[in-house]
């Protein structure tokens, strides 16, 4: 039995905060994604709010102000449905139209006119980009757009892998698996609800990229050993625990043993780059509102992955086994691929 490392418990030190208008934020995505025609009933609905994403992402922005959060929430949720879609393309063998959907979206963040195009996933993309356009400086929308572009470019990169029914080498796992996880366009996000930018000179430093690589490799690997039952059922070959068993010749439980024991060491660097982020504020003599503001920026990081851990085991209803049907796929997800 597989499905009890769902429930592992995975220590990280990270205090987890909670939004105090959770409620309402989750109200206002729900309409914004049927809006836009994400959830396609009240059953689609039903299963969206069993997901649970709002109580997830908020973790990462509670002091944000309620509009803000409710861009964070659309941002992840189309990356939870895009990751949906690659399942579901591999599950119901039409590789072409997840392909489809990729380059679309891909235009979409260039700024490119998709013409006559009404997938849902598409219009929610370019209605969140304009609404952020508005609100964000040119140069986070760039570097954000950019992010977006190197999960869906990761995506293309995962799909080799998933289309050979081949395992990637372990060496080259975890920047494959961290650049396809949507990681860090949500960590832009995060940063975006500080109200105050994060400067250049902060944001390009060692220590604060360390933090960013860190945390992404934490929450994805956390969730590789949650969501390992769910893999295997599907034949999903993404997976920091299936990649360890086939390169290294691991049993189950050392591969997750193992998967643990480097989660420990990321953290380790993490707080290690946070220390290191500290003295380099301190020597850049930034004024104090623009060091609360990266302070809290972090703090917002590792509340997110300290969630992540706990949402993945009780927090939603994203990793139960019995939703997966005859055909492979779980019930929650919702066709959205291109005709």
């Amino acid at each position: 039995m597989l499905e009890p490392y769902r429930e592992k418990v995975i220590v990280l030190p990270f205090r987890i905060r909670r939004h105090q208008n959770e409620d309402a934020v989750q109200r206002s995505v729900e309409q914004w994604a049927t809006h836009h025609g994400l959830l396609a009933d009240t059953s689609a609905l039903s299963r969206f709010r069993r997901h649970r994403i709002t109580s997830l992402m908020t973790a990462g922005c509670d002091t944000a102000d309620a509009d803000v959060a409710e861009l964070v929430v659309e941002v992840a949720t189309l990356a939870f449905l895009l990751d949906d879609q690659q399942n579901n393309a591999a599950r119901t063998h039409r590789a072409a139209a997840y392909d489809r959907l990729n380059t679309q979206l891909c235009a979409v963040i260039l700024g490119t006119d998709v013409k006559g195009e009404d997938n849902p996933m598409v219009t929610a993309l370019s209605d969140v980009l304009e609404r952020l356009r508005q609100r964000a400086a040119p140069d986070w929308h760039s570097r954000f757009r950019r992010n977006l572009t190197l999960a869906l470019d990761g995506h293309r990169a995962e799909n080799t892998f998933r289309r050979k029914a081949c395992i990637p080498d372990a060496s080259m796992f975890p920047a494959l698996r961290r650049d396809a996880s949507f990681c860090y366009p949500l960590l832009d996000m995060l940063e975006l609800c500080r109200g105050t930018p994060i400067p250049s000179a902060v944001h390009d430093s060692r220590s604060y990229q360390a933090i960013r690589e860190a945390i992404a490799d934490i929450m994805c690997w956390t969730n590789d050993v949650h969501s390992l039952h769910m893999e295997l059922a599907a034949g999903e070959p993404m997976n920091y625990v299936t990649v360890l068993q086939h390169t290294e010749a691991r049993t189950t439980a050392q591969a997750v043993a193992e998967v643990c024991r480097r989660i420990d060491h990321r953290v380790k660097d993490a707080l290690a780059a946070r220390r290191e982020l500290d003295a380099l504020l301190t020597r850049l003599a930034l004024p104090r509102r623009v060091q609360e503001s990266v302070a809290s920026c972090v703090s917002g990081f590792e509340s997110w992955a300290g969630r992540m851990e706990e949402w993945d085991r009780t927090g939603t209803n994203r990793f139960d086994l019995s939703t997966i049907g005859t055909s492979g796929l779980p019930s929650y997800v919702e066709d959205l691929l291109p005709r």
